[in-house]
């Protein structure tokens, strides 16, 4: 099972720059697609290593993160394998689809 934080203004710059695998995931507890992609995300958890980390960043806590990646619509997520972004994905995403962009990261 992957292992989940809840984003803190804080841990922003920190979590993304780690070594391994973060998916950063931008959400809001107001958006319709946010809540779709809450259900996928969860099957995601289950199904992949703790050596992923998934962090869950709410824009409206993490205001200066959200910013700083530039995010104008959500979901939104961004991958990154040891600190370095691999990838932004824009709205909600099958399982099949998401675990074709972390599978390969998290295998090399």
């Amino acid at each position: 099972m992957a292992t989940v934080i809840e984003l803190t203004p804080e841990l922003c710059k920190s979590v993304t720059q780690q070594e391994g695998v973060v998916l950063l995931y931008f959400r809001a507890e107001w958006c319709g697609a946010c809540k779709t992609m809450a259900r996928i995300m969860d099957q995601v958890i289950e199904e992949t290593p703790p050596e992923l980390v998934i962090a869950k960043c709410d824009i409206e806590t993490c205001i200066e993160c959200a910013t700083s990646y530039e995010v104008t619509s959500i979901p939104r997520m961004v991958i990154f394998k040891d600190g370095v972004e691999q990838k932004r994905i824009n709205g909600a995403v099958g399982k099949a689809a998401l675990l074709e962009d972390l599978l390969p990261l998290l295998n090399k």
